[in-house]
């Protein structure tokens, strides 16, 4: 049975893995980044979403922990 091919929901990019045939990539949600005018940008994703690694450490790890911080009461 083949696999059919995933693409990133933010950047577009095929997801794979090097090695990794079962590779589902990663949840996008909490995903937040700056758009071209400094508006923070924190975009919803359909439920069966998927994103790659890059914007997986690039975008989503960074605005999980930014809310964090705002939940605890940090700038």
């Amino acid at each position: 049975m083949k696999k059919e091919k995933l693409f990133c929901c933010i950047c577009g990019n095929e997801i794979k893995k090097e090695g990794c045939p079962n590779y589902f990539g990663n949840n996008p949600a909490g995903a937040m980044w700056k758009d071209e005018n400094g508006n923070v940008c924190e975009p919803t994703f359909n439920i069966d979403a998927r994103c790659c690694d890059e914007c997986d450490h690039r975008y989503v790890i960074p605005g999980r922990l930014f809310k964090l911080r705002q939940m605890r009461g940090g700038n």
